[in-house]
């Protein structure tokens, strides 16, 4: 029997680290490349807003639910499609949202 030589085999594990490397260098950028850009103004007065529509029933104002809408509407505006985009945006509006003290709102 002849020993059969693949070139394609050859260097085949670090030819292999390296193409991790680089699809792992790929997902980083992706990961910390935000589609968004968040205007902490626009949203604190689009809240305080809907606080004062709803002021005799303040148990219809949900965080969660603002900022859900809020970020499917700038998405949808500006055509953004990612759905990690969508979700990155949506937990730094709620948690903004959810550290301020707004007058007639109690969470």
């Amino acid at each position: 029997m002849s020993k059969e030589n693949f070139t394609f085999l050859k260097n085949g594990w670090q030819k292999l680290m390296e193409l991790n490397n680089k699809v792992q260098g790929i997902i980083d950028n992706l990961e910390h490349t935000k589609l968004y850009n968040i205007d902490y103004t626009d949203i604190l007065g689009r809240f305080t807003e809907s606080v004062k529509n709803y002021k005799n029933h303040p148990e219809l104002i949900d965080i969660d639910e603002f900022s859900m809408n809020y970020v499917f509407g700038y998405h949808t505006v500006n055509g953004i499609e990612s759905k990690l985009s969508k979700e990155a945006m949506f937990i730094e509006v709620s948690d903004y949202l959810k550290t301020l003290k707004i007058k007639g709102f109690n969470h």
